[in-house]
């Protein structure tokens, strides 16, 4: 007789436990995928952009065969320019200002104006903004240190959009003078006003605490002869011109790119870039009060003073001895 088998549960065998670090296994996905056209064309964006500014250094250092010199009596003047170009000139040169902090400068340099204020060269009015001005306008802060305004400058059509901007920033204020002429002629530059009153008449023989000019000794004819000009109007000593120019910089490879497009510059934009602005002030016979640059030297921040001229000394001047006769006696 058979006997029926029977299975105990010792005698089944479990499944083995999971491991505790079970890996998955690892998929390698190809970084580049889905960005083939991309690269490709960044590749090419790359290459001519490193061709570009290949081709632009061997244009820049070749030297040109017909260098302007950058002695402004060797120059033609341009200045007429100005006329032209007044409707767009503001445009054509407020975003390269605003990225270079000229601009900014431009607003430093005219906060500094006090009492009389002569500025030579004001075109457009880009530095009209940066003043304190006195007079009793809306605002009625009273806190300006400009008692009287006189603008000059050569094109009446820059003098005209000037006289816009102003009317728009002080409405209603008419104390400003308004004038066409050539700063570097003293008869073109009236006295200071006898108040802010444009018709108040001038205060004959007396002279400006404060003259500005901004980006102006590239545009003239003359130009040590505009800043001895300009000392002969401001109060010696205690007045002070104050200039924001452009010019030649520190570097002669610098200076070799602004002769090289010096000529085409000024036919655009009625000045040449490349003069020698440091040896125009020490021929002037100004005294500098302090001196800044930026942008490797071509961009620079001039005060200067009138010095008081000394009184002239009488030398005395020894009689020859006279020689007395004697007498007899």
């Amino acid at each position: 007789m058979l006997q029926n088998s029977y299975y105990t549960p010792s005698s089944i065998k479990r499944p083995p436990p999971p491991r505790a670090t079970a890996t998955r296994p690892i998929v390698t996905r190809n970084p580049l995928r889905y960005r083939t056209i991309p690269i490709v064309f960044g590749s090419i964006t790359l290459f001519g952009l490193s061709a570009y500014l290949f081709y632009l250094g061997i244009t820049l250092s070749r030297p040109s065969p017909t260098p302007i010199h950058s002695s402004a009596a060797l120059q033609p003047d341009v200045s007429a320019r100005y006329d032209d170009i007044a409707g767009s000139f503001d445009d054509k040169v407020e975003w390269t200002e605003t990225l270079m902090g000229i601009s900014k400068r431009r607003m430093e340099l005219v906060g500094m104006a006090r009492g009389d204020v002569l500025e030579v060269s004001v075109g457009t009015g880009r530095n009209l903004e940066g003043y304190k001005f006195s007079f009793s306008d809306k605002k009625g802060n009273g806190k300006g240190e400009v008692k009287s305004f006189t603008a000059i400058d050569k094109s009446g059509e820059m003098l005209e959009i000037a006289h816009e901007k102003f009317s728009r920033l002080l409405p209603g204020i008419v104390g400003v003078r308004w004038v066409i002429g050539d700063a570097s002629v003293r008869s073109a530059i009236p006295a200071p006003p006898k108040s802010g009153d444009e018709r108040s008449g001038n205060k004959e023989g007396e002279k400006y605490d404060t003259v500005v000019q901004t980006m102006g000794l590239c545009s003239v004819d003359d130009p040590v002869a505009l800043l001895r000009c300009l000392g002969d109007v401001v109060k010696e000593e205690e007045g002070r011109i104050l200039l924001l120019e452009h010019g030649r910089g520190r570097w002669a490879w610098l200076n070799g790119v602004l002769d090289k497009f010096a000529e085409a510059h000024a036919h655009e934009f009625g000045c040449w870039w490349n003069r020698d602005l440091k040896k125009i002030v020490e021929e002037s016979g100004l005294a500098v009060v302090d001196a800044k640059s930026w942008h490797g030297g071509t961009t620079c921040w001039f005060e200067l003073k009138k010095p008081r001229s000394e009184p002239a000394q009488e030398v005395a001047v020894e009689k020859p001895e006279t020689k007395t006769k004697k007498g007899w006696w």
